[in-house]
């Protein structure tokens, strides 16, 4: 009978030590939330405090001329998302989402007074042209190519590529013409 009073007694105290070590890591994670909660908000204060603009835009505080544009030339697509982002060769940008039910979404790009740039489709790489996929090879050795590219329609109608590819812990965004030139490498 002492034996099996000592292997409950025993029993007992794995389990509350087993519980207690569960409370202590659920605690810890719960800590480690908390703090990176802080961190984030902590870092969205200094960035307002500094005047540096965050990268999303409020879309009624774009030019009034996107929105015409959109109205204008993608009848039906609503207005999503707006943020900053640069242009390959510098210079703000600003990256508008546009979507329609059952339709494809669009990136527009337009310049900070509201000049339409460019359209941007994502689409499969299968659809990049071979002159493209050839100077990956020759000029990119040993990159790898990411499955989704943009098409980029300019607003003069040119057709360029925007590629994401990477080797080893580069990456790099490239932007070729038709043709397999390099447009803009960053």
């Amino acid at each position: 009978m002492k034996y099996f009073k000592s292997i409950s007694i025993l029993a007992i105290i794995v389990l509350i030590s087993f519980n207690s070590c569960k409370d202590k890591e659920k605690n810890s994670k719960e800590e480690q939330n908390e703090e990176l909660s802080e961190q984030s908000d902590g870092a969205e204060k200094l960035l307002k405090s500094t005047g540096i603009p965050e990268d999303k835009i409020e879309l009624n505080k774009l030019p009034a001329n996107v929105a015409d544009y959109v109205a204008k030339n993608y009848s039906g697509y609503e207005m999503k998302d707006a943020v900053h982002d640069p242009l390959c060769k510098g210079g703000d940008a600003i990256d508008v989402v546009i979507t329609k039910k059952s339709s494809p979404n669009y990136s527009l790009i337009f310049l900070p007074d509201g000049t339409f740039v460019q359209l941007e489709e994502d689409v499969d790489v299968s659809k990049a042209p071979l002159k493209i996929i050839e100077a990956i090879k020759n000029n990119y050795s040993g990159y790898k190519i990411a499955p989704q590219i943009e098409k980029l329609t300019l607003a003069n109608d040119t057709i360029q590529y925007l590629l994401d590819i990477t080797k080893d812990k580069i990456a790099k965004e490239v932007i070729f013409n038709r043709n397999g030139t390099v447009a803009c490498e960053n």
